[in-house]
């Protein structure tokens, strides 16, 4: 492989992952968000005071989001982990 289309192919590269991982950021900021209003606005509801922690008893869900980051951990070490 000549030096040119190496370095060609290495920027293109590089220019891919940044566009993954600022997808990915940016992904998960909105999803966070998206989940966190959901989630304040089922607790600003008159039932939620009624909450059990028996699922099933609830007319509503809340989301948890203790493992979402490291959701979005896994999918960043993606590209790295399947580049050969």
């Amino acid at each position: 492989m000549n030096y040119k289309y190496k370095e060609n192919h290495l920027n293109e590269y590089d220019k891919m992952s940044e566009s993954v991982k600022k997808l990915i950021d940016d992904t998960e900021t909105k999803m966070s968000k998206l989940i966190n209003d959901y989630n304040e606005m089922i607790e600003l509801l008159p039932e939620y005071e009624n909450f059990s922690e028996d699922e099933d008893a609830n007319n509503f869900q809340l989301v948890d989001t203790v493992d979402l980051s490291s959701k979005f951990s896994d999918l960043s070490d993606y590209i790295e982990d399947y580049t050969s």
